[in-house]
């Protein structure tokens, strides 16, 4: 049974229209960006061993689900953290009540992370023709680029789309829980592409990567 080769083309070319639509709808995939890193230079070879685990938010269930999710990717670098909410589990706790939460579970540091905000940008992305070709063999056989083009087919439109990218921003800063000293500091901006909590993983995952860079994580 033979198939048509312009119908195979079609459907190739089909499956790359529909694929390309879909990165573009879903926001081109999650993406996280430091835009500003500080650390101690004395401390820099500082290995982290035990951190609680701070977020500020206005909800606790946030506040939760965002410690928990951060305290285990610290985990996974073989850090020993632990979330401030299993310590402290009032919504609006002290400084001096983290630091002696802390103080009482040995962890030697604080890892605090706040929401800054988020800011929107629309972006345009032009519409997209795919053309297929006639399959033919042998050199000459159209003729030269305007034969050859002749015998082209448009088989597929992407409409032009326009997109809201909404950018959340955060903070994170690190303590030494007995002076209190600032130790590392890092502003991560990341673009929404699916839900909060991928979202929130994408943004855990480029602090994690700053904190590596800085030399405080293996």
């Amino acid at each position: 049974m033979s198939s048509n080769p312009a119908s195979i083309l079609q459907f190739l070319l089909g499956g790359v229209f529909a694929l390309s639509l879909a990165l573009v709808l879903s926001g081109c995939g999650g993406s996280s960006e430091i835009t500003h890193s500080y650390v101690d230079p004395e401390l820099k070879k500082l290995d982290l061993e035990g951190v609680l685990v701070v977020a500020v938010t206005k909800k606790q269930s946030s506040r939760m689900k965002f410690e928990d999710a951060f305290t285990k990717a610290l985990s996974r670098h073989g850090v020993r953290a632990q979330a401030s909410h299993t310590l402290v589990p009032q919504q609006k706790a002290s400084s001096e009540e983290i630091i002696a939460a802390a103080e009482s579970a040995d962890l030697d540091t604080v890892l605090v992370t706040r929401y800054i905000g988020e800011s929107s940008e629309e972006v345009y992305h032009p519409g997209t023709v795919y053309y297929g070709v006639t399959p033919a063999y042998g050199s000459g056989y159209y003729g030269g680029f305007g034969g050859y083009y002749a015998h082209a087919y448009e088989v597929a439109y992407q409409q032009p789309v326009w997109t809201n990218n909404i950018t959340h921003s955060l903070i994170s800063d690190l303590y030494a829980t007995q002076s209190k000293e600032h130790l590392w500091q890092a502003v991560s901006e990341t673009l929404q592409a699916g839900s909060n909590e991928k979202t929130r993983d994408d943004a855990i995952k480029g602090l994690i990567g700053n904190l590596k860079d800085q030399g405080l994580l293996h």
